[in-house]
């Protein structure tokens, strides 16, 4: 018995032997080189320079190490003897490892192949919304959505200017986006959005503008390499004659790359065009964006990574980003940007409203402190008589104006005060505005009409919400509370020219509502 169990593990055990010599003999005829230890800035090109010698390299795939980790890469030699030379020769090659890699059946990666199409699918959609675009704005991730609707509806009619959407995309850089717009005029569009007016809603928004040419170069700018393709196709295909140029300012997104872009520009034969750099007088503005770079580990080629360019006469401001102070000189917080934004846009699309018609009217602004929307009430719209409801403190240089009655307590009991109070229309409120911060997004709905149940408002009376979400998370739901106190409100009493807005000093979870109740 002893001796059956002994010739069953030698069995076994031959066979393992076998099966281990198999696998080394596969190894040892792969066509496939594993190379590991690189460095960060090695390139496809270079390392296929670098095994050539001995013999022809079929395709070289760089993996990023994450953390770490340093890259590795696998080459792929045309036949198995090559492979082998390299792998014998791996004591005079500057690499960390240097041994032979089992060939992937690739058609069994379910899982990899997909996402390959994807990638694919997602890329080419790029290039096609690429060939159309003529502008690029950076934005804040989380107003894209305000952003494109801000172009469409408010920039395309005010400013008489033609201009369409084509896509957009998330950039390398944290919590920008790239919005891609295509015009009949960029200039006179970007000229549009850098006017005063517009840049004081937009700024939060809106980082940057970059006039581009329509198509799309396969580089990667983080590379030298694909600085070298990038500033190459500019001076071939974008620039007439550098000679023409006056003086330039360079525009690069991400600004990380501008190095590698500028040694690109230096290494010109004429070098001519770094000669033309004068970011502080500029007459042109070169603009070099990265609008697609995949993220995945298995890519360092170019064909994995787009950059738009563009050379374009600089206009004013055309960096427009613009910090609005969260404070202004008289200590005035966002708030004033938020109502002075909301009724512009409400002007903009109800073309029979002005807020003029309301100057020397009688307003009320609940939840005022510090002051913002009492300041855009008292100065702006000149109104006759504005009742600051709020139990904090004004703004100093707010509440001394004569216009400003700051009532030091809450809503209700200054619903009740002032029904006490106004004895004639004349002195009843047209005008009623609340961004108060309240536990329950229907209270703002719920104090606008108690206000007119108690009389103390007019016939018409012109309001402005802020609904407050203090539920549940993501646009959809946000916009769903919001239209359900819409509908609420509209159920309980007869409202006309309601609007909705999301605007850019809107927090993520805040909406906007304008109209007038009857």
């Amino acid at each position: 018995m002893a001796n059956r169990s002994c010739l069953l593990l030698l069995a076994l055990l031959s066979l393992s032997i076998q099966a281990v010599a198999a696998l080394i003999a596969t190894c040892s005829r792969s066509n496939v080189v594993f190379v590991g230890g690189l460095s960060e800035d090695l390139s496809s090109t270079k390392l296929s320079n670098e095994f050539d010698r001995y013999g022809t390299v079929v395709d070289v795939s760089i993996i990023n190490g994450g953390g770490k980790q340093q890259p590795y890469a696998f080459v792929q030699f045309e036949s198995s003897e090559s492979a082998q030379a390299a792998i014998e020769s791996a004591q005079s090659i500057s690499f960390k490892q240097v041994k032979a890699a089992r060939p992937i059946d690739r058609s069994k990666r379910k899982r990899s192949n997909t996402s390959r199409e994807k990638r694919e699918a997602e890329l080419q959609h790029l290039r096609d919304v690429c060939s159309r675009t003529n502008l690029i704005l950076q934005v804040q991730s989380t107003h894209v959505d305000r952003v494109k609707e801000f172009l469409t509806q408010y920039i395309s009619k005010n400013e008489s200017i033609e201009l369409a959407v084509e896509g957009q995309s998330r950039s390398s850089v944290k919590n920008i986006s790239l919005v891609f717009v295509s015009t009949s005029d960029p200039i006179s569009l970007a000229n549009a959005l850098s006017k005063s007016e517009h840049m004081e809603i937009i700024a939060r928004a809106v980082k940057k503008l970059h006039i581009v040419q329509p198509g799309a170069v396969e580089a990667d700018m983080s590379q030298a390499e694909g600085c070298d393709i990038v500033v190459k196709d500019l001076t071939r295909n974008k620039i007439e004659s550098c000679d023409a140029l006056e003086s330039v300012r360079l525009q690069i997104f991400p600004p990380s790359c501008q190095g590698k872009v500028l040694a690109a520009m230096d290494a010109l034969d004429d070098n001519v065009l770094a000669a033309k750099l004068n970011p502080r007088d500029a007459t042109e503005t070169i603009s070099l964006v990265q609008v697609y770079k995949h993220k995945g580990k298995s890519s360092d080629t170019s064909t994995d990574a787009l950059v738009m360019c563009g050379v374009s006469k600089s206009i004013n401001n055309y960096s427009i980003h613009r910090e609005c102070p969260k404070t202004a000189k008289e200590g005035i917080s966002r708030a004033y940007f938020k109502i002075k934004e909301a009724v512009s846009r409400y002007e903009s699309e109800r073309v029979d409203f002005s807020m003029e018609s309301y100057r020397d009217c009688i307003a009320i602004d609940c939840g005022s402190a510090p002051g913002g929307w009492t300041k855009y009430l008292a100065r702006d719209a000149k109104m006759k008589i504005v009742h600051s409801v709020d139990p904090g403190y004004l703004d100093p240089a707010i509440e001394v104006d004569n216009n400003v009655n700051h009532m030091r307590m809450k809503i209700q009991e200054a619903i009740t005060s002032l029904k006490s109070k106004i004895q004639h229309d004349k002195d009843k409120i047209k005008v009623f505005v609340s961004d108060a911060c309240l536990h329950s997004m229907s209270a703002q709905a719920d104090f606008l009409l108690d206000a007119k149940h108690q009389g103390i408002l007019a016939d018409e009376v012109f309001f402005v919400l802020s609904l407050k979400c203090t539920i549940g998370h993501g646009k959809a739901t946000f916009d769903a509370q919001v239209e359900q106190t819409v509908r609420n409100l509209k159920d309980r009493a007869e409202i006309s020219d309601l609007s909705i807005f999301h605007l850019f000093s809107n927090r993520i979870g805040e909406r906007t509502i304008i109209g007038t109740l009857k």
